[in-house]
């Protein structure tokens, strides 16, 4: 056999075939390689390619993306857009926000509140030497509830006031409030007024002592509250503006949305 040798680097022994065969290694160390995503290479590398002699050209390997929104560089986050009020469709007004109103009168009894619904359809009152109790039938989109008396309802006169319901709604209250015999100290409510879009209910009960009214505020009255006891001490609404009173001023006790609760 004989002696083989390839390319300068390569020997061996051959005869009618290649008996064997080794390497020329030049002894060195062993660099670590660079992680792939910072190597880097340019420029034309001469050698043979799968398809025969010629020039490789190796490209630029890139880090992968860091995980963002498309279209943004790499490592860049998008800022969460500013908060923007709910837009409404064209020809739609948000109506405004409720406000209370009062309560007017003393302060003896125990505060109430039936918070707000959506309409008024019956007052229920019995009165004296002045208004002794106070209940309401609310509509709650389309169900009908009543409040709990407020006051005590064993004495007086009663009388049931019945609104046309929904063409006709409260729009005002108005009255009295003064001392009572027996009483001098403490404010009760003396006598009620109810205003609506098409007419006036009342004056019930006496109408002396000092005057009050709701009419700062045009809008339509959606639930009442105030204070009471043996008597109705002091009586405030809940009024929904109308679009056109843009400001309403919103006192202590003012409920922030719409609530029902008024077993309070």
């Amino acid at each position: 056999m004989d002696l083989l040798e390839m390319n300068r680097g390569s020997h061996g022994r051959k005869g009618w075939f290649v008996d064997s065969t080794g390497v020329h290694v030049l002894e060195g160390k062993l660099s670590q390689p660079r992680p792939l995503s910072d190597q880097v290479v340019s420029g034309p590398v001469q050698g043979p390619s799968p398809y025969g002699q010629g020039d490789l050209r190796v490209g630029i390997v890139k880090k992968p993306a860091s995980y963002g929104p498309v279209g943004l560089p790499a490592g860049m986050v998008k800022e969460p857009a500013p908060y923007e009020p709910v837009s409404l469709p064209a020809g739609m007004v948000k109506e405004p926000a409720p406000c209370g109103l009062g309560p007017w009168g003393g302060d003896g009894g125990q505060p109430w509140d039936d918070k707000v619904f959506t309409g008024i359809k019956k007052i229920f009152l019995t009165k004296g030497e002045a208004i002794y109790s106070i209940q309401m039938e609310y509509d709650c989109n389309g169900q009908s509830i009543w409040s709990v008396k407020h006051g005590c309802g064993n004495e007086g006169t009663p009388h049931l006031i019945q609104f046309e319901y929904p063409h006709e709604f409260l729009t005002c209250i108005s009255g009295y409030y003064g001392s009572v015999a027996g009483d001098e100290c403490r404010k009760v409510i003396k006598s009620l007024t109810f205003y609506t879009n098409r007419r006036r209910y009342g004056p019930y009960g006496e109408e002396t002592g000092t005057y009050f009214t709701s009419t700062k505020n045009e809008g339509k009255i959606i639930g009442f509250h105030g204070r009471a006891s043996s008597f109705l001490y002091a009586i405030g609404v809940h009024i929904q503006p109308s679009l056109s009173d843009r400001v309403c001023r919103e006192p202590k006790g003012c409920p922030p949305q719409y609530q029902f609760n008024f077993y309070q």
